[in-house]
């Protein structure tokens, strides 16, 4: 809704500009953000991570969130990068941007729960494991599929995949490409706080955020920020690491041909 400042005239509300993302906050200092991009499946493009960006820059504006719930669609929480993204890496056009959503995450000043009530694959994946406390569902599929693809992980995939569900469960996922239900991760001893029946994700992640948003907002920001060291370490060294192997594995003449015939449009 637009307000209206002293002169009468209308003022866009910025929340109204972000059309890929829905986000909304309710008085106990709970917001929710969901990613609602139905056509592109919630792909990583230009236009995503700029609405996505946007919505936390304004939460952290706003000044009144204490815990966030990120979600997706039912099906899909995150689907990574955008094909033409890849081709453009195999071509030497551009550098990888999605890291950015990475940062952010563990940057804002309030703790992050991922519903992933929906598949989350390669950097669908990263999403999740830079939140905070990450529910998972049965239903659902979570995997690392870089290297089917032909190039290496990125993401920060070779340094916090081990944070969410183990160091050799991460090394499975990124070799294989495999793509693991939740109802198989429930009995490998992975990190994820909770791997539900996907229609209880959001309940919990409510119940959760509540939880949290019951404490003092400047003691959150201090906790997150001392929680989150080791992490942002971590996605540097993982940024260092992961784009000289993408410098390598994207000029490859066989990963172009790979990401044309696999890729989905």
């Amino acid at each position: 809704m637009s307000e209206r400042n002293p002169r009468g005239t209308a003022v866009p509300n910025p929340r109204d500009t972000v059309v890929r993302m829905k986000l909304t906050s309710e008085p106990s200092g709970v917001s929710f953000l969901k990613m609602d991009d139905a056509q592109g499946r919630n792909i990583f493009s230009p236009e995503f991570i700029a609405e996505f960006l946007q919505a936390l820059d304004l939460l952290e504006h706003e000044r009144r969130t204490k815990a966030l719930v990120l979600c997706g669609l039912e099906d899909v929480f995150c689907g990574g990068a955008e094909k033409q993204a890849l081709l453009d890496l195999c071509e030497g056009k551009a550098a990888v941007r999605d890291l950015v959503i990475c940062e952010r995450l563990l940057d804002v000043p309030f703790p992050v729960i991922a519903a992933m009530e929906g598949h989350a694959i390669g950097g669908g994946l990263a999403v999740g494991f830079c939140c905070d406390i990450v529910i998972a569902a049965r239903e659902s599929r979570y995997g690392a599929v870089f290297m089917s693809l032909g190039f290496t992980p990125g993401m920060g995939c070779t340094t916090l995949l081990a944070e969410l569900v183990g160091p050799f469960v991460a090394n499975e996922m990124m070799y294989t490409g495999k793509r693991f239900r939740g109802s198989e991760l429930e009995g490998r001893g992975t990190n994820i706080n909770y791997i539900l029946p996907r229609a209880e994700v959001m309940n919990r992640a409510r119940d959760i955020a509540e939880q949290v948003a019951e404490k003092d907002a400047r003691s959150l920001a201090l906790l997150k920020h001392a929680l989150g060291v080791r992490k942002k370490k971590l996605l540097v060294d993982a940024r260092l690491q992961e784009d000289l192997m993408h410098r390598i594995s994207f000029a490859f003449p066989e990963t172009r041909q790979t990401i044309l015939e696999l890729y989905p449009d």
